[in-house]
């Protein structure tokens, strides 16, 4: 106390005393909320990360989940989403509310009913070729093949691939453009396991009219609809009012014949009026195959949207009508707010939890090498603490400044000479590479030897009377005696061999020999920001639970030195 308890009374002592804690909030404050924020952002959609919040907004406000959910289910892709809704000018960032027409929705659901549009005329939303972040059918697709096959052994003989882990699996690419689609098993079992396992409400139409309209004019043409209508002598208000007619058109024929000849997948073109049927192309260019098998006149578009105009027209006299997909997302959206709310909530965490079970035998080393690290620091640091305290050796003084003076270079400038002697040994890509160099740690044996040197002499002196070896009083008396001061050496050596991952990767660089850390280094490397901060939570709560248990202990062990 800097004050006694007269002047503690005084109001300026009390002032200051209030000023002193008021610091040691809002230094407490500085530590708590960069871990809020990580928290808050560790459950945000992998897809675009927000700035940094405190709390997640999408679990309060609906706008907020909209934008969220319309993000994950067309991958981020504002190109796709102007497709999927038939408008040139959407954002990403700037989503309209979601207000759904029930009718045209209705309308939509009875013709998908009484018509068979090809399956490539569809694409499966909440999914992604090659994705590095947790799509929610990525997830499921994997799982798919799992329970049909067992084996990711098995998925390679059945479908022809050479997968190592479930995880590598992604939805191969299905998109509008490129070679016409190359019918692989694996093709053709993600188009069952859409056709089988994601409801209609979360796929939406592939549909070449709508990205000619949306997409490809105002990114040859430009954005604005202004430009097109003088060079083509047109007067359309915007490029979702330019037509896709199924043949070359008479007015503004160049772009189409420049997006269905050298843009557009095979899949969606027929050649007329021999009935000569779909293109099929084997490893021709679309340009080039459609030269050589006909004419640009003789060529017909299939879309999606013209079938089902046509239909409405036929059925309800309707014209002009279109796929009705932002009411649809709409409806979903209004329907499964509480789903995806949860599986925002988690899918992060599935992620890097994937990652760690599913990638080689990361878990299992991390067990093995914590282990022996954690056994060898209890047996090794004791053992020559205790023979530097028992027996009175002429040069411990040197000793112990020799150890301390390991302390004094970071560990990054032994890793090159250690990884050399480990070459020279053939230990490269064993645990004996990751364990051996840190067995012997020179400030656990300084902290041990002084602990061992404060304990009563007399119970030693009263062993040996009764006829104890110097075995027996290692570990009846010192070892028994030094518990709390051992629960530090040990959360030590658990926390720099769970969380080593520089060193660990330099000396073992078979995959097959890979700790936790090591695969959640190179995960974060191509993740974004929402898959770091869920496998840093993830890769703390071993360290926190330790403490927590052994807190006791280990407070124990940061009292007591001080007290003797």
């Amino acid at each position: 106390m800097f004050f006694s308890p007269i002047t503690e009374r005084s109001f300026h002592v009390r002032a200051f005393y209030k000023a002193v804690y008021a610091f040691l909030f809002l230094g407490a404050l500085t530590m708590v909320i960069p871990f809020v924020i990580m928290l808050s952002g560790s459950v945000e959609p992998g897809v675009r990360f927000k700035d940094s919040t405190f709390f997640p907004a999408y679990l309060v406000s609906d706008q907020a989940l909209w934008g969220r959910y319309i993000e994950a289910r067309y991958k981020n892709e504002s190109e796709t989403l102007r497709m999927a809704w038939g408008d040139a000018g959407v954002e990403m960032q700037k989503l309209p509310a979601p207000m759904p027409d029930l009718a045209a929705n209705a309308m939509w659901r009875e013709f998908l009913a009484e018509t068979t549009p090809s399956e490539i005329m569809f694409r499966a939303g909440f999914s992604g070729a090659g994705a590095t972040i947790p799509y929610y059918y990525n997830r499921e697709f994997r799982q798919w093949l799992a329970r049909r096959y067992g084996t990711i052994q098995e998925v390679n003989r059945q479908l022809g691939t050479t997968f190592r882990i479930f995880q590598a699996i992604q939805p191969p690419n299905l998109s509008i453009s490129g070679a016409a689609l190359n019918r692989t098993p694996l093709v053709d079992h993600f188009l069952e396991f859409c056709r089988t396992e994601i409801p209609p409400s979360r796929q939406f139409a592939w549909d070449a009219g709508e990205y000619y309209r949306n997409v490809f004019l105002p990114r040859t043409e430009g954005e604005e609809i202004s430009g097109y209508n003088a060079k083509y002598g047109t007067h359309y208000a915007g490029y979702s009012e330019v037509p896709f007619p199924e043949a070359v058109p008479r007015v503004a024929a160049e772009p189409w014949v420049d997006f269905v000849t050298k843009f557009l997948r095979p899949d969606f073109v027929d050649l007329t009026p021999e009935g000569r049927g779909r293109l099929e192309t084997s490893g021709l260019g679309k340009a080039e195959f459609i030269r050589l098998s006909a004419k640009p006149e003789e060529v017909r578009v299939v879309t999606l949207d013209r079938e089902f105009a046509a239909w409405a027209k036929q059925r309800y006299g309707l014209e002009n009508a279109s796929i009705p997909q932002f009411s649809l997302d709409s409806e979903a959206f209004q329907k499964e707010k509480g789903f995806w709310k949860w599986v925002f909530l988690k899918q992060n965490y599935q992620y890097v939890v994937d990652e760690i079970l599913l990638h080689g035998r990361a878990m299992w080393n991390t067990a093995v090498l914590v282990c022996l690290k954690v056994g060898g620091a209890l047996l090794v640091n004791p053992l020559a603490a205790y023979a530097l305290s028992r027996f009175k050796l002429r040069k411990t003084y040197h000793l112990l400044l020799i150890f301390l003076l390991t302390v004094a270079f970071p560990a990054e400038v032994t890793m090159i000479p250690a990884f050399l002697q480990l070459k020279g040994f053939n230990l490269l890509n064993t645990f004996w590479a990751l364990v051996l160099p840190g067995l012997a740690n020179g400030f656990s044996i300084f902290l041990l030897k002084g602990f061992f040197d404060s304990l009563p002499k007399e119970l030693y002196e009263a062993a040996e009377i009764d006829g104890a070896s110097e075995w027996r009083m290692f570990w009846i008396i010192t070892m028994n005696l030094s518990r709390p001061i051992l629960a530090v050496i040990a959360l030590n050596s658990f926390v720099a061999a769970y969380g080593t991952f520089f060193y660990a990767l330099i000396v073992c660089p078979d995959p097959k020999m890979w700790t936790i850390m090591v695969y959640l280094y190179q995960l974060q490397s191509t993740a974004g920001s929402p898959i770091v901060y869920a496998s840093l939570i993830l890769t703390a709560i071993p360290t926190l639970v330790i403490f927590i248990l052994c807190q006791n202990i280990i407070l124990r062990g940061i009292v007591v030195p001080s007290e003797k």
